[in-house]
């Protein structure tokens, strides 16, 4: 072999070398900031177990509110948000009793591990050492109590106990968790009259929507806009049977 190809190839290696030592981090940022955009938020909690500063750049809002918007943008209103910010403070109140010094922060999650087993909630089997702090208040954390069920939201349910006569064509307040199991949701409605607060499950994502007004289900919706309605246009009509009972 002569001297020349045994440089040639001797540079070469040297370069392979020195690409090997290359890691994700040494990306520049756009080239970062770009993939882990498209990542799926499976993709994102696994990312976030690799380093500390992954862990800060997969947690970050920006990238999170992308996927509750894909995701949950047709369920989560103004009123489901303040819910989260109640379920927060209670949250940090709990941990002011049990530990002062986790407040505002809760373990949900060991973000080392796939995104299925955080869905089945098989915490326990993690080691603490594993285990990472998620700030309650981040979207990563609403994302992931909505996505494993942990979180009751108020929403609306389209022919209350589905089949149900005495429902058809009614929209219903409840407060509803997800099944990620099914992907359907457990829907809790408020008493009516002497019955109990009334359960359904299994109810499918095109059954509910957000309300579309913050009027609690016992009182009546006084509309300010019925002086621009036009030929056309579509109204929902507010009914119950007595005073005991919610308005549908």
């Amino acid at each position: 072999m002569s001297l020349k190809r045994k440089t040639n190839l001797s540079s070469k290696v040297e370069n392979v070398e020195e690409m090997g030592q290359m890691s994700f981090l040494d990306l520049p940022e756009l080239v970062l900031d770009c993939i882990l955009e498209r990542l799926p938020p499976e993709a994102l909690c696994s990312m976030a177990g690799v380093c500390t500063s992954m862990r800060e750049r997969c947690m970050s809002d920006r990238l999170w509110e992308k996927h509750m918007k894909l995701k949950w943008g047709s369920l989560i209103g103004q009123a489901a948000y303040r819910e989260w910010q109640w379920h927060i403070a209670s949250k940090n109140d709990m941990g002011n009793l049990k530990q002062g010094k986790q407040r505002g922060l809760m373990r949900i999650l060991s973000l080392g591990w796939p995104f299925s087993w955080i869905v089945r909630s098989k915490v326990d089997d993690i080691t603490s050492k594993q285990r990472s702090t998620l700030p309650v208040d981040s979207i990563m954390a609403w994302y992931l109590a909505l996505e494993t069920g942990n979180f009751f939201f108020p929403a609306q349910v389209y022919n209350r106990e589905n089949g149900h006569v005495g429902f058809m064509l009614s929209c219903y307040d409840a407060q509803v968790s997800y099944d990620p199991r099914t992907d359907t949701f457990q829907a809790r409605y408020p008493p009516h009259g002497r019955r109990a607060v009334a359960v359904e499950t299994g109810v499918p994502w095109e059954r509910l929507r957000a309300p579309p007004v913050e009027t609690p289900p016992h009182d009546l919706h006084l509309s300010d806009c019925l002086h621009e309605l036009c030929p056309g246009d579509h109204i929902e009509i507010q009914w119950r049977r007595n005073k005991e009972f919610p308005y549908g």
